[in-house]
């Protein structure tokens, strides 16, 4: 099987020659293994990461919410650039007229650098009705549909080079992340407070956004769909012990939006992956239900997230990618306790499909090396 055929298989829950797998790590990260295996320019992700997965084992470089990272394409934005002290984000809000700015976290080779946002443009308004209609998707005005550029500004991957790939998907899903970016227009406690105690804004806000989120997608699909593969977005609507605001709110406020959404990705005959952190049994069968392919990243440090749980409860009706924990595992333990949780992905599912085997986000940078070789070793022995 090639790597694609592997993964469609998977997805589709079809027998595959073994488990397809993807690395995923922040920067730091990958950077030290490029030096670990005496690559040239190792801080340029962009021209060593088929050598870096091909070294470790790994079918794909996925990013957070895409199995592929770096044949990630979205439409031009031809709109205006944050100004000092804010920064271009790595979800691009800032074309919606969110503001960042960067952190950074550790010292030297194990520091991540990181964008957070602030300031929110809507945090000091107070009604429904101090929403302007439409301030959203008056901005599609700032974009290009006619041009399907590559995320990370290569020029050398553009998409027309990935047509027909067995290694590699052409993925999608700019700015449709729908919780959070009413978060980050409106400020992230203040949008949970609104979701409490000011619903009717909250509302407005929701329907502002899922309104742009899913015109912006239909023109992005009405002009590449036939091209594209995989879509790919993130919400992370619950933390560590669970849903960060009621299901039913989800159920009411989201949900019809995100029927949409996947009706018309679907549509085009491409794949929809979600991806969402945390403890998500209360909303994860809704998703399922609502036709999501793929569960991404399966945090399975988060309450009641385990590994055998989770193949329980939805291993036949849900393909997942992620599984193997970033949070605990990956960085405290010893490489024959990585082997261990592969093996136990691999006894699980086995090569019936409905798995991608990767880590649980982005590997952390102080990720021992030998940890990650370890999983791959294992899970291609």
């Amino acid at each position: 099987m090639t790597k694609k055929e592997r993964a469609l298989a998977a997805i589709k829950f079809k027998s595959v020659d073994k488990i397809p797998s993807a690395y995923r790590g922040l920067s730091n990260l990958s950077i030290r293994l490029n030096k670990h295996f005496g690559f040239e320019e190792p801080e340029n992700l962009v021209k060593n990461y088929k050598k870096l997965i091909e070294a470790i084992g790994a079918d794909f470089y996925a990013s957070g919410s895409k199995i592929c990272k770096f044949t990630t394409y979205t439409a031009r934005y031809l709109g205006p650039e944050p100004q000092k002290p804010y920064v271009k984000d790595h979800a691009y809000y800032y074309q919606l007229g969110a503001n960042s700015k960067y952190g950074e976290g550790g010292d030297g080779e194990k520091s991540i650098i990181y964008d957070v946002v602030t300031d929110p443009p809507l945090a000091l308004l107070e009604k429904a009705s101090d929403i302007k209609d439409g301030f959203l998707t008056e901005r599609l005005a700032f974009f290009d549909f006619g041009y399907f550029d590559n995320k990370y500004g290569s020029k050398d991957l553009s998409y027309d080079g990935f047509l027909n790939s067995s290694d590699e998907f052409i993925c999608m899903g700019n700015l449709a992340h729908l919780f959070m970016i009413c978060w980050a227009l409106r400020g992230y406690e203040q949008f949970l407070t609104d979701l409490a105690f000011n619903i009717k804004f909250a509302k407005k806000l929701i329907n502002e956004v899922c309104g742009f989120a899913i015109e912006y997608t239909r023109r992005e699909l009405d002009a590449f769909g036939n091209v594209a593969e995989y879509f790919g977005t993130a919400d992370d609507v619950a933390g560590q012990y669970g849903m960060l605001f009621s299901p039913e709110i989800f159920k009411k406020y989201f949900l019809p939006h995100y029927k949409k959404l996947i009706s018309l990705v679907k549509s085009h005959g491409v794949i929809f992956s979600w991806h969402c952190c945390g403890s998500i049994h209360k909303v994860l069968p809704m998703m399922i239900d609502a036709g999501i392919n793929v569960f991404d990243v399966v945090q399975t440090s988060a309450k009641n997230m385990e590994l055998e749980n989770i193949y329980r409860i939805y291993g036949k009706d849900v393909c997942i990618h992620g599984g193997v924990d970033v949070q605990n595992l990956l960085i405290f333990k010893r490489p024959i306790e990585i082997k261990e949780e592969v093996k136990k992905v691999k006894n699980l599912w086995g090569n019936r499909g409905g798995v991608i085997v990767a880590p649980s986000h982005e590997a952390l940078p102080e990720t021992p090396i030998e940890n990650i070789l370890a999983l791959y070793e294992e899970l291609n022995s």
